[in-house]
């Protein structure tokens, strides 16, 4: 195809990919469908939660955040090219990932608690306003399978059915949702260092609803060099059981109940 005729066709396929802008669906999304990227339920979010808002027609690309999308530190309110944005009473906060049924954002650390307003943008196109309820925290644990939680060693091996922890290991366990911690993170930036949660006095990590000793809670705050995820080091205490249900409880909240961490006593019997 001669150069002219080539500009020429692509000048027409613009003009009909400009006029066929205006007919792009908008966002369709619900308080329902934004929900704890942990827990994947609804329900009050938190302070430097990490949280996925489910629904149709949410960007035109799929695309996760990258180092270019980070300026000076700062986490971006939306990614390069998407034109992708979410706001909290009118405040944009950072944006983690974007697809046409799934967005990921951060809850900034400095929100107020009560009923906020939340809106999505697709390139100036704008989703409904939600309700969305912020309260002190929102504890979640991340799950490998449909009942059983992330876990670690601390030398980074995963603990699995195939490779249970045993009573007195000390292991990490990966949650979003704890809320606000010490010192401040503001939740714009990743962060840097460990900070331990707020309420640590008032945090406990339950195995069939009994608490662990709180002396064997080594650390519970944000893991450093991922923004929305905290983690719990914690040792398991001598007589834990076989596969415990394993909960975290902060002052009137406590994550989802079913879920079991892989832990095989040395007592045990080999089926």
């Amino acid at each position: 195809m001669p150069a002219v005729a080539w500009l020429a066709a692509t000048l027409v396929l613009c003009l009909i990919a400009e006029g066929a802008e205006p007919n792009r669906q908008i966002p369709v999304y619900s308080a329902a469908s934004i929900v704890n990227a942990a827990t994947n339920e609804p329900g009050p979010l938190a302070p430097l939660a990490l949280v996925s808002l489910y629904g149709k027609d949410l960007a035109t690309v799929t695309r996760a955040i990258t180092l270019d999308d980070v300026r000076n530190g700062q986490l971006p309110t939306t990614l390069n090219g998407t034109g992708v944005s979410v706001s909290i009473d009118n405040v944009g906060v950072p944006i983690l990932f974007v697809s046409p049924s799934q967005v990921n954002f951060l809850i900034p650390g400095n929100i107020r608690t009560g009923r906020r307003q939340l809106r999505l943008l697709v390139s100036g196109k704008a989703g409904p306003d939600v309700d969305v309820v912020i309260a002190d925290s929102s504890p979640g644990l991340f799950q490998m399978e449909p009942n059983a939680v992330i876990a670690t060693r601390a030398d980074g091996s995963l603990i699995s059915p195939a490779s249970p922890a045993q009573p007195g290991d000390i292991l990490i366990l990966y949650a979003a949702g704890l809320g606000a911690t010490s010192p401040i993170i503001t939740g714009l930036t990743v962060p840097a260092a460990a900070a331990s949660i707020s309420a640590r006095s008032q945090f406990a990590v339950l195995l069939n609803d009994v608490p662990i000793p709180d002396a064997d809670i080594l650390y519970a705050g944000v893991t450093p060099g991922f923004a929305g995820l905290y983690q719990i080091n914690c040792r398991l205490p001598a007589d834990t059981p076989a596969d415990p249900e394993i909960r975290l409880r902060l002052p009137g909240q406590t994550s989802p109940p079913r879920l079991h961490l892989a832990v095989r006593p040395a007592s045990a019997s080999v089926q």
